[in-house]
């Protein structure tokens, strides 16, 4: 018993050092959308913000949906059509992805507030902390309408830190209004990546169903811990870095080349993954270092 206790206590001391070298930094957290798809582990996510919140941390987190959206298309009679990645989005379809987006973001938001007592609030679309632009996707000869799928043009940096101020804790979908005043369905990663290259966070962190990046996806002993860029952009010239991975490590990539200090990309079904990667020394996903 006594031995346990003291583990815990080591465990505290081991913390110690990165929570006075984090308190007032700001954190940008993407939770990809496979992964809020079980519950217990949402709670874990939520619990691991409030904790970043407590120890003098702000946090901006963006969430996904995808798995989500998907299931309500079909239910809806409809095919959800992707091409190379990216969700054709028409009227009908951006309806859907707002109605599943929205209900995410609320439903963290309202826990963060009710079950943890955590200064949390949401960041809408019409409070323009961001704008986007329309996709004009180009496929050899071909000019392919995605529909309302865009890219982040423009971040407003000082509102989002004037509402960290105000909340610790700002959760928003990567739903972002257009110069052209439509609004637009946005690849989360790019979303977080835009949004901690302008806030020179500290840290951004993926929060995905997979314990990380590996050099053999079929077999976890292969997890890479620390992943330096010229090194990540190799495995993705061999291909092994790829599917939903790759726009991962490719914002990763360039928000490292941006100013972003240090990339994560961690499993949330691991318990207490942001704690462990963030406040100990070995951590438990893969590290993007300059």
């Amino acid at each position: 018993m006594e031995e346990e206790v003291t583990k815990k206590a080591d465990v505290l001391i081991e913390a110690y050092p990165y929570i006075k070298q984090y308190k007032g930094s700001i954190f940008v957290v993407k939770v990809g959308g496979s992964i809020l798809r079980i519950e217990n582990v949402v709670e874990n996510i939520i619990k691991s913000i409030a904790f970043l919140e407590v120890v003098g941390i702000k946090v901006v987190v963006v969430c996904g949906g995808g798995p989500f959206i998907t299931e309500e298309i079909e239910k809806k009679g409809k095919k959800p059509v992707f091409i190379d990645g990216l969700r054709v989005t028409d009227k009908e379809t951006l309806e859907i992805v707002e109605n599943v987006l929205f209900e995410v973001r609320d439903k963290i938001v309202k826990n963060l507030i009710e079950k943890l007592d955590v200064e949390a609030d949401k960041l809408s679309p019409d409070e323009n902390f961001a704008i986007a632009q329309k996709i004009h996707y180009q496929k050899g000869a071909e000019v392919i309408d995605l529909g309302f799928v865009g890219q982040i043009k423009n971040v407003n940096s000082e509102y989002i830190n004037g509402r960290l101020e105000k909340n610790r804790v700002l959760v928003l979908s990567p739903l972002i209004l257009g110069d052209d005043g439509y609004l637009y369905n946005v690849n989360g990663d790019s979303v977080a990546f835009a949004i901690a290259e302008a806030l020179k966070a500290e840290k951004l962190i993926f929060i995905t169903d997979v314990a990380g990046v590996m050099r053999n996806p079929e077999n976890p002993d292969t997890l890479i811990s620390a992943l330096h860029i010229n090194e990540a952009e190799e495995l993705i010239e061999q291909n092994v870095i790829k599917g939903g991975m790759l726009p991962k490590v490719k914002a990763g990539i360039t928000a490292i080349k941006k100013g972003v200090k240090k990339v994560h990309i961690i499993s949330g079904s691991i318990p207490n993954s942001i704690i462990l990667e963030v406040f100990t020394e070995l951590g438990i996903g893969t590290e993007i270092l300059a």
